[in-house]
This record gives C-alpha cells, sequence and structure tokens, in this order.
C-alpha cells in the first residue's frame, strides 16, 4: 500500500554524488580497486560511500594488510577526478526536482566532494545554475558524518537548518544532516544501506513538490 505524507519545506539541501548525479559508482569502483591492491576482499568498498578522499585515506591506511601501500588523500582525490570526467548523467528525477525547487525556495549542495569535482559534475549535468549555494569538503573544516557542510549550506541560504529538508543516500550524509537538524529524506535503491531518515525512498521520482503550499508530497510505499 502506498501512504502519501507531507514535509514543510523551508528550503532544500542535496548531496552530490549520489542523489543529483550518477558519480557514486566510480568513487565505489576507485575504493575496491584499492583495496583489492591492499590485498583486502573488496566488499568493503561499500563501506566508503559518502567518505572525503581524506576519509577515504584513513580508512584504507587501516585496513592496509601490507601486501601494498595505501594512497594518500591526494592520490585519491586525483584518480577520482580523472574518474568522473566522463560522468555526465543525472540520477533518474533529479533534474525534475532541482528544477520543481528553483525559485520556489532556497536551494544547495553539501558534499564530501572537492568543489572543482562537484561544480564540474553539476555543470556536465546542467544543474549548476538551479542552486543558490555550494558547498563543498573545501568550504569547511570537517567533512561527513560532521555536520558541517549542512550547517554551511543552511547557513549560505539564510535558513535555520531545522526548516531545511536534506537529500541523502549515504549512512555518513545521513548521519551529517541529522546531526545539523535537518528533515532527512533518504533515497537509495539498496534497502540494505541503513540511513538515518526521517523518510526513505528508493526512488527520487517519489518526491513531488508543491509550490503553492511549500510542501513535499512523498509517495511511501508502507
Amino acid at each position: 500500500m502506498t501512504q502519501r505524507q507531507t514535509i514543510p519545506l523551508g528550503g532544500a539541501i542535496f548531496d552530490c554524488d549520489g542523489i543529483l548525479v550518477d558519480s557514486e559508482r566510480p568513487w565505489l569502483d576507485l575504493m575496491a580497486a584499492y583495496l583489492d591492491r591492499l590485498g583486502v576482499n573488496d566488499d568493503r568498498a561499500e563501506s566508503f560511500r559518502g567518505l572525503s578522499g581524506a576519509e577515504a585515506a584513513e580508512q584504507l591506511a587501516a585496513v592496509a594488510t601490507g601486501v601494498g601501500t595505501a594512497p594518500t588523500a591526494t592520490e585519491i582525490d586525483s584518480a577520482y577526478t580523472a574518474a568522473l570526467a566522463e560522468v555526465s548523467a543525472p540520477m533518474p528525477g533529479a533534474r525534475q526536482l532541482v528544477r520543481a525547487l528553483a525559485g520556489v525556495v532556497p536551494i544547495a549542495v553539501a558534499s564530501n566532494g572537492r568543489s572543482a569535482d562537484v561544480r564540474g559534475l553539476l555543470d556536465r549535468a546542467g544543474l549548476l545554475d538551479c542552486f543558490d549555494a555550494i558547498v563543498t569538503i573545501d568550504d569547511v573544516d570537517d567533512g561527513k558524518p560532521s555536520p558541517d557542510v549542512y550547517l554551511r549550506a543552511a547557513h549560505d541560504l539564510g535558513l535555520d537548518p531545522r526548516v531545511a529538508v536534506a537529500f541523502e543516500d549515504s549512512p555518513v550524509g545521513s548521519q551529517a544532516a541529522a546531526a545539523a537538524g535537518c528533515t532527512v529524506v533518504g533515497i537509495n535503491a539498496d534497502r540494505g544501506i541503513p540511513l538515518v531518515a526521517d523518510v526513505r525512498l528508493t526512488e527520487m521520482s517519489d518526491v513531488h513538490v508543491d509550490p503553492t503550499t511549500r510542501m513535499l508530497r512523498i509517495s511511501v510505499d508502507g
């Protein structure tokens, strides 16, 4: 049975990788390759979802078995930038939702990615000009799961984070958004991935905007 939920909407803040742009798979593939090089089962790659390059470097160093040398944050960032060069596809429903929100409420991006990577992805996906603010790991002291990027994004939008709805697909990202006080809409086709979310969806197409009332109307399978 499909249930309908409504969420008041003061503003919206989006993660980038895996929410707006189909760039999560290159990251996970890169992490799997590093794990394989280090002699670690690449099933662990999923645990790197949503991490920054610096955080990934720390985790890779922690699990290294001595077979190889763990990459540095700079090496990871460089390899990921190269992997993103051909990525341009928005996630299903992302373009429609962002454009429905643009001009209705303030909207921002809050990402653990680097500024040049995030802006390049959004530009290639045709979404860059839709946002009122873009906050990345380059703009804060600590990345997700710290709430810093969400707090900064809300500040840049002139909002109390408690009136903002955050869209996230990763455990660390959803933790960050929740810690900032946002209402969290978790979107991930894999229900086995744990998300801290007020509403959990598998597809962004289940989210609709009522511009008159500034409400999100969400279809949830019960």
